[in-house]
């Protein structure tokens, strides 16, 4: 599946992760069956605060619930979206261990507070 993201959801979710920095921020991507990513939610990074520079996770409950509002607005989740403070925007070993197959995980470099380059990954 090719996926595109609307003008709106990048711009929202580029000031996500600028506004999360020095932190990794992420959320979901969700959209609609033919890969038009319409809609970002945010979710708050639940890792230990020692590791939230390099690492990220989202809470399991939270999950659920953005994905039953992503339903009731009639779109599903296609993906996930984190950053790299200050490090490139490429897929680490741990990113590539965790993704879940035709699901798009798209990574932002954000330096000294400011995004750079984004990136999509797709694990077929």
């Amino acid at each position: 599946m090719k996926y595109t993201i609307t003008p709106p959801a990048l711009d929202r979710m580029k000031s996500h992760l600028t506004g999360t920095y020095p932190n990794e921020g992420c959320g979901l991507l969700a959209g609609t069956a033919k890969g038009s990513i319409e809609e970002v939610f945010y979710t708050d990074n639940v890792t230990d605060v020692e590791k939230a520079s390099k690492h990220y996770e989202i809470d399991p409950l939270t999950l659920y619930d953005l994905e039953k509002r992503a339903e009731e607005k009639g779109y599903r989740i296609l993906g996930f979206y984190h950053s790299h403070p200050d490090c490139p925007a490429n897929m680490s070993s741990e990113d590539s261990e965790h993704m879940i197959p035709r699901m798009l995980y798209v990574i932002a470099s954000v330096e000294r507070g400011r995004c750079g380059e984004i990136r999509g990954y797709v694990k077929d």
